[in-house]
């Protein structure tokens, strides 16, 4: 299956690149006003675990990653240092990069960490804190985190206690497992959490309601897109990196995406009750002409996209959602043209739960641990 998915992102991925290469240079425009401040935030599970391609990144990948972020005029900054200046209003360079790791696996620890610090590139580390007391053998303990904790580079960053689905959970237990969370970390670090994920990305709105009851800087799912200044902070996206979806031209696409400001999407619950969904968002009158903007489903490809006035959109769907994750991508080539750079691309990602198809059992264990990255999009599955 997995070779299927990755046989059918490349060829989305040359067929967009075609389409981009083929349109006549639009006139340049000013920025629109997300593009002031906004970034692209990377997530990465483990690294050189060749027996994970869901959810490992290859160690060669991961080093052209890095020499890219190095060497392509890329702004790599502290994540809490971009959540602050999105919050602010302030502006941030051109081509600004975040890095997260999900999940804190010792392959992260012995593989990755020590190339982005002889890079001297910060990173922020997501960990679940029963994994950290427990003895796994795969996973990072309190011990490792404390060491971490003294590093310039690295923040860290809160998984809840366990690696569940808390989109389907309710309200008491979620709030179990995030003070629990909390709790330990505040006694083997010393300091309040900035930030926390949602395992899978998955989230619903009451749990996003809940969430906001905390003292959290930002929330992060795992949907694609570019964070800016409008963004929500409850459900900020990230672009996952694997094995299977960790190629240098998606990287360096991704690594180099802008703001698709949308407003208004339905349905505005992650977890449907109809399969297929009726999808539909706005866009910024800002960008104008949207004949450009194509949307690709996980396990499906290009869906049908209708154009209605004031910049609406809509994907009137025949095709029912046949996994549990089903990602859908929207993308636009920018208008501004700069010589000597290559084609950006606009970008803006949703993902959707169909309860009906059950997930692996094992979702806690750090070895079953599923990434998801189906993504189709310009480079994405």
């Amino acid at each position: 299956m997995l070779t299927i998915q990755k046989h059918n992102s490349n060829l989305l991925y040359s067929a967009i690149l075609a389409i981009g290469l083929l349109l006549s240079p639009a006139p340049a425009h000013a920025s629109i006003e997300e593009d002031r401040a906004s970034a692209v935030i990377f997530v990465y599970q483990r690294i050189g675990e060749d027996a994970q391609p869901q959810s490992s990144i290859s160690l060669d990948q991961f080093k052209e990653h890095i020499k890219e972020l190095q060497t392509g005029g890329y702004h790599v900054l502290p994540l809490s240092k971009i959540i602050d200046a999105l919050k602010a209003g302030d502006t941030l360079p051109q081509k600004t990069v975040g890095i997260t790791f999900e999940g804190a696996w010792l392959s992260t620890y012995a593989n990755a960490l020590p190339l982005l610090d002889d890079a001297d590139l910060p990173y922020t580390l997501f960990f679940s804190s029963d994994l950290a007391d427990g003895s796994n053998p795969t996973h990072m303990t309190w011990s490792h985190l404390r060491e971490l904790k003294k590093n310039k580079n690295v923040s860290l960053a809160l998984l809840p206690s366990i690696y569940a689905h808390m989109a389907e959970q309710t309200k008491e237990q979620n709030a179990e497992i995030i003070n629990k969370a909390v709790s330990r970390f505040k006694e083997e670090l010393g300091e309040e959490p900035q930030f926390f994920a949602y395992p899978y990305g998955e989230y619903s709105s009451e749990l996003k309601k809940q969430m906001g009851n905390y003292a959290f800087k930002a929330v992060f799912g795992e949907q694609s897109g570019v964070v800016h200044a409008k963004s929500d902070f409850l459900a900020l996206p990230r672009f996952t990196m694997t094995d299977n979806f960790g190629d240098f031209e998606r990287f360096q696409l991704t690594a180099n995406a802008l703001p698709l400001p949308v407003t208004d999407i339905t349905p505005d619950e992650m977890i449907l009750k109809q399969n297929p969904p009726m999808i539909g968002f706005t866009i910024t009158s800002e960008l104008g002409d949207l004949s450009r903007l194509s949307c690709f489903i996980s396990g499906q490809g290009k869906a049908p996209v209708t154009r209605l006035g004031g910049g609406r959109i809509e994907l009137r769907l025949s095709e029912k959602f046949d996994d549990r994750r089903t990602r859908i991508n929207c993308t636009m080539p920018d208008t501004t043209v700069i010589p000597g750079q290559a084609q950006s691309w606009r970008w803006f990602g949703m993902q959707y739960i169909a309860p009906d198809f059950a997930d692996d059992s094992t979702a806690a264990q750090p070895d079953t641990q599923p990434s998801d990255t189906e993504d189709n999009s310009p480079g994405e599955e």
